[in-house]
């Protein structure tokens, strides 16, 4: 079955950089994450500072309140070396720091929470080494010897992404939530792109600073001009609304400065993706800073979006419509389609396995059409990323960003539509995966995590 090249409104294709060049926390316990550690540290013995992913908070928080020690200790003993350490949680809304790192950014009892961001602290106060959320994460972060990637390491990494993990998915079209500060990526993505090595088509969305509010936008309107190319640009923003997991529930922006920034990028012609997984009231807190900016600039085709929209969601549909705000979701409820709300199906990879046939399957099972899951990863997504001129469809006269299924789907039972196969993809007329062709390319699974706390 041939259909338009799949398209994935929320992917951090980015982050591939992290299982390239961090310690991959796969096994979960102390030995586990010490093992990792000490493999990383004898392949670079002149290191640094030692980034990680993948570890697990609630084994993290058992096994401090069992031996008595504090999670900054029990990861000073992994590393057993006195560099800084900042391991990230797989769902990435809390990092793990050890003593070096708390003590480089001047963490101390006396340290307040951050907007947005809390710091653990004992029963005496002290910080425990957990950081929660980016404003809190991004204090000790910001301090390490090296706090980004290198303009080469993105380049190899969204290689990568683009050899190993979207081709073999069928998806020629990513939106990219950038979630922290990185003119590094900026640049990366403007070199491939003069190099004419973008197979993907990249909706980059800048992040926004809960505590900069209006003051960054020149320079979003500078990257803006600066960094767009044939095969991808920056001019959205990307706002989070929300804590998730172990913060769910937490308002990370004050109310006002939120309300005023969304109406100034409105006013320049951004479009606005605020992050929120909840519960209600929240999504009406996001809705609120929307109806604020066309009170204030008046209706536009703004397609501004709230990613991971959840069943708490489902009172706001009024909202939603009235405002044409657009809905995203893991998939969303059945009743946003029902209502005919703008929407689009998504993965928030590496959170989630970002092969479109998953959420199709999920989608289709929960009750939704296969024609409206299957716009939602197509058309739906093109619409969302302003591309729908050039590809969503197979129409004359569009780029040819197609994709071959190893069958058609109407004749396939929604239980085993997650077992459909990629057998080919085009993109922009050139085939980059041929299923059949001999070739070295893997197909990497991408392990399914949940938000957290049920959303």
């Amino acid at each position: 079955m041939l259909l338009p090249g799949f398209i994935d409104t929320h992917n951090h294709a980015y982050l591939r950089a992290e299982s390239m060049y961090w310690v991959n926390l796969d096994t979960q316990t102390l030995d586990g994450y010490k093992q990792a550690t000490q493999e990383f540290l004898a392949k670079q013995p002149d290191a640094k500072q030692v980034r990680g992913v993948g570890w697990d908070l609630k084994y993290v928080l058992e096994q401090a309140k069992t031996t008595g020690k504090s999670p900054a200790q029990l990861l000073d003993e992994i590393v057993g070396k006195d560099i800084p350490a900042v391991f990230i949680t797989h769902g990435h809304h809390e990092v793990w720091a050890n003593t070096r790192a708390m003590q480089n950014a001047g963490i101390t009892a006396e340290t307040p929470n951050p907007a947005g961001g809390f710091i653990d602290r004992d029963s005496e106060g002290k910080p425990t080494g957990i950081l929660r959320e980016f404003g809190a994460q991004n204090l000790v972060i910001s301090v390490l010897p090296q706090s980004d990637f290198t303009v080469d390491e993105y380049k190899k990494a969204v290689l990568s992404f683009q050899q190993e993990l979207a081709p073999q998915r069928g998806v020629t079209s990513v939106l990219v939530p950038i979630h922290y500060p990185t003119d590094t990526f900026l640049e990366a993505m403007k070199v491939l792109d003069t190099e004419s090595k973008l197979t993907v088509r990249y909706d980059l969305l800048q992040w926004a600073d809960e505590n900069r509010g209006t003051e960054q936008i020149p320079g979003f309107i500078e990257r803006r001009a600066k960094y767009k190319g044939k095969f991808f640009k920056t001019d959205s923003i990307k706002i989070f609304g929300t804590g998730a997991g172990s913060t769910y529930g937490s308002v990370v922006w004050d109310q006002e400065v939120l309300k005023k920034t969304v109406a100034a990028l409105d006013k320049e012609k951004f479009r606005v993706y605020i992050h929120d997984i909840g519960p209600t009231n929240t999504y009406n807190l996001m809705l609120d800073a929307f109806e604020y900016a066309q009170q204030q600039n008046g209706k536009r085709d703004a397609r501004h979006m709230i990613t991971h929209v959840s069943t708490e969601a489902i009172p706001t549909i009024p909202r939603f419509l009235a405002l044409g705000v657009r809905a995203d979701g893991h998939p969303l409820p059945k009743a946003f389609f029902d209502a005919g709300v703008s929407l689009t199906s998504s993965s928030d990879y590496p959170v989630r396995e970002f092969f479109p046939m998953t959420r199709i399957a999920q989608g289709v099972l929960s009750g939704i059409s296969l024609d409206d899951m299957i716009a939602s990863h197509t058309i739906n997504g093109a619409e969302a990323i302003f591309a729908e001129k050039e590809t969503g469809s197979i129409e004359k006269g569009k780029a040819a960003d197609l994709v071959v299924m190893s069958q058609n789907l109407f004749n396939v039972a929604p239980t085993a539509l997650e077992k459909v196969e990629v057998l080919m993809t085009v993109f922009n007329g050139k085939v980059i995966y041929d299923r059949e062709a001999k070739s070295d390319k893997k197909n990497e699974i991408v392990t399914e995590v949940a938000d957290g706390d049920g959303h």
